[in-house]
């Protein structure tokens, strides 16, 4: 043990270094929540508070010139907004600097300029430059648009004082979908008063419900350096930023087109592959494309062709060291264009817990870890009637072991009370052809944000699968029930869930059936008074899993606390107590087994996190305790440099040992990843992989440039090999190297 209390006095010292001295912080200078105007707690009720603002018509040939500066003699027409309040670090406060927007628009495009005073312009935190990159650390400004009124769905778009193009889709007010992109634009300039943000998004590059008289609507601002939140609407810390609660109201947007509401992406794409092994070069051409039409301003019908998935990112690698599948999520465009249209479950299935997800569509085109050709889909997608609906079918291409598949997905769900949601989703298919399988399901999401000082959420969740390898079973069913209140001091969870012996989605993803599963956990969050610390929150957790009979397989209960301090370090510490009875047998990675047995253990968390803000991030993680028997020890640690916003390099390792009465297992995962962005329109993203139990080394680069928004060209380098360990010193054995050029154009009509 004193090895155990020399480190754990080390991370202690760490913590302490981290959280004591700012003046390790770089572009960061901690603020103190009292240097800032005190809330005016008699001016506004924010629990009512909804600000409403009015877009401003123009005629097209006014339209302002996108060029990050608000001169144009047409902002004028503009109606100022100009009061926006602190969430962070003292609720309902005036800001530090002053913000004010402006909104016009004319029958093609929403333009939206915005003066984000500073008065010391060389301090604002602008180290992001590529697409899509997280703007958490930054002095940053988003707009979010809510056209149907879901109070649940937006869309996203953000940038920084460099305009770098930040798009996503929300989902259920909790998931964030950056892989979407659309066609708009954004220009930024920095000057002696701050900086200046200029937007201009199509209304064709968003779905609108044209029977709303007011979108939903809200700006949220950041300051790096003194780590403030600025918002127009929702002031209410205990929810999160992507939270659509209680958005303001954007009215006046009327007699808008579409166009005929066509847009073709057309893509051709060369692609060349040599294997090192045999020393063949295989070469193809492929042609794809996809189409949208919008069938009314609030429904979309899409079609692709041939889907090319060149750009895809390679999957965060990781080691199978426990007994069920792992989840990989979805990276692909195509899929995640109309994410938000088949969610499904609300929180039920947020996070890791995703065993009974219904519809995963990572299940197709990739079927057991192989990519198959999708030769064309089709989806419907959008509100038709008080209906939310999304409606796909796929076609999928024979491999060297399946045949090609027709699979579908159907979701449609209704806005019922103030704030919840009810719905079904059907699916059909099966990715192998082994089977003929259908999952059927309904849903109810209650939310209710007006009658408590917080949140409550309930979700409730039935599904089935009719699978013909096991029809008529009586253990094809899957339930679950979810209650949470969340406000910004206490915070309660309660979760079941059943999951049938039989229970089959084949489009979906499950990985443990048989069970049930219970879990709750309750938290307490304090904000200390004129302290550098922000927050500390402490809370307890307990889960247990019993079979179908109700015997108990696996059981945690346990602690944990967190500090976080004003500059955005924070440290965390958990404990907890487990059991585990195993009753089949299995190995760890493959190589190390685990007999049949009950298992009772205790076990240890400790991490420490800088602010990403810093130029120089890091953070660390141990974990220790039992497992199975003997022993467990896991690091994990991540470095992120960003010396300029040209540039960022950022590593990651973990080793996770297992000390067992059947062996000892040292699991070894590298990554390395590097950006250079020339531009906000090109960059250069290398990905670097490595695991020493399939002892497989993967390279990925893609390199992508949009010299206008309608147009692309992607060039991507891939290479993979062998790592073998048993060899002295080591062992590299190319296997292969792949290359691929895309070019890209969008046509609207």
């Amino acid at each position: 043990m004193p090895g155990t209390f020399t480190f754990f006095n080390g991370m202690i010292a760490f913590a302490m270094l981290a959280f004591a001295t700012p003046a390790l912080a770089t572009q960061t200078t901690q603020t103190p929540a009292t240097e800032l105007p005190a809330p005016d707690t008699g001016a506004r009720d924010f629990s009512t508070y909804v600000p409403k603002a009015v877009a401003v018509r123009i005629d097209r040939d006014e339209a302002p010139e996108i060029d990050g500066d608000l001169s144009d003699p047409v902002w004028s027409k503009a109606i100022l907004i100009d009061e926006f309040y602190l969430v962070e670090p003292v609720e309902g406060a005036a800001p530090s600097q002053k913000t004010h927007a402006y909104i016009l628009y004319d029958d093609k495009t929403l333009y939206v300029g915005l003066r984000l005073f500073d008065d010391t312009p060389d301090k604002i935190a602008r180290n992001q430059l590529v697409r899509d990159a997280e703007l958490r650390n930054e002095d940053a400004i988003r707009i979010f648009l809510d056209p149907f009124g879901t109070f649940r769905n937006a869309y996203f778009f953000s940038t920084n004082a460099n305009g770098a193009r930040i798009d996503s889709l929300i989902e259920n007010s909790s998931a964030f979908k950056p892989e979407w992109n659309t066609i708009w634009n954004v220009k930024t300039k920095v000057d002696a008063d701050g900086w200046v943000a200029e937007f201009a998004i199509p209304f064709q590059s968003i779905s609108i419900d044209p029977a709303l008289d007011e979108w939903n609507f809200q700006i949220l601002r950041t300051i790096r350096r003194t780590n403030e939140e600025i918002r127009w609407s929702n002031i209410d810390r205990s929810r999160d930023r992507i939270d659509l609660t209680n958005p303001g109201r954007l009215s006046g947007i009327e007699n808008i087109s579409t166009g005929a509401g066509v847009e073709a992406q057309l893509f051709a794409t060369g692609a060349g592959v040599y294997d090192w092994e045999t020393g063949e070069t295989d070469y193809r051409f492929d042609p794809s494309a996809n189409i949208f039409y919008k069938i009314t301003p609030s429904l979309t019908g899409s079609l692709t062709l041939n889907t090319d998935f060149a750009d895809a990112p390679l999957d965060e690698r990781q080691v199978q060291t426990g007994r069920f599948d792992i989840f990989f999520p979805e990276t692909r465009d195509f899929f995640l264009q109309d994410a938000a249209s088949f969610e499904y479950g609300g929180r039920i299935f947020l996070d890791e817990n995703v065993n009974g997800l219904p519809f995963f569509s990572r299940n197709i085109g990739i079927v057991e870890g192989r990519p198959v050709d999708l030769i064309a889909g089709a989806k419907v997608s959008g509100k038709l009637g008080p209906a939310n609906i999304g409606v796909l079918t796929v076609r999928t291409g024979d491999d060297a072991v399946h045949d090609g598949q027709y699979l579908s997905a159907a979701r449609a769900s209704f806005n019922v009370l103030d704030e919840s949601k009810a719905g079904v989703v059907f699916t059909h298919g099966d990715p192998t052809g082994l089977s003929n399988n259908t999952v059927a399901g309904a849903d109810f999401q209650y939310k209710n944000s007006t009658r408590f000082d917080g949140t409550l959420f309930t979700d409730l969740v039935y599904l089935r699968t009719f699978d013909d390898t096991n029809a008529g079973s009586a253990s094809d069913h899957f339930a679950a029930l979810e209650s949470a209140y969340r406000s910004d001091t206490w915070n309660f969870t309660g979760r079941f869930r059943h999951v049938g012996e039989d229970y089959r989605p084949r489009l979906g993803f499950s990985n443990r059936t048989g069970i049930r599963k219970y879990n709750a956990n309750a938290f307490r969050r304090i904000r200390p008074e004129d302290s550098s610390i922000r927050s500390i929150t402490a809370g307890v957790f307990a889960l247990a899993v019993t079979d179908l009979g109700d015997e108990l397989l696996d059981r945690e209960i346990g602690g944990w606390m967190e500090i976080d301090n004003q500059i955005g370090d924070e440290a965390q510490f958990e404990i907890f107590r487990g059991f585990l009875d195993i009753r089949d047998s299995f190995d760890i990675a493959g190589r190390l087994n685990v007999p049949v047995g009950e298992y009772r253990f205790t076990r240890y968390r400790i991490n420490v996190e800088t602010s990403r803000a810093r130029k120089i991030a890091a953070s660390l993680q141990y974990r220790w305790g039992g497992v199975y028997g003997g022993d467990f020890r896991q690091w994990r640690a991540r470095t992120g440099f960003r010396p300029n916003r040209h540039f960022q390099l950022s590593t990651e390792y973990e080793l996770t040992q297992f000390d067992l009465p059947t062996g000892y297992l040292a699991v070894h995962v590298g990554k390395i990843e590097s950006t250079i962005a020339v531009s906000p329109t090109m960059f250069l993203i290398s990905n670097i992989q490595y695991d020493n139990i399939s002892e497989s080394f993967s390279l990925l680069s893609r390199f992508s440039w949009e010299p206008t928004p309608e147009r692309e060209i992607f060039i991507s380098l891939g290479h993979s090999a062998l790592i073998e360990e048993d060899r002295f010193p080591y062992s590299f054995r190319a296997l292969g190297t792949s290359v691929a050029l895309r070019l890209g154009q969008t046509f609207r009509f």
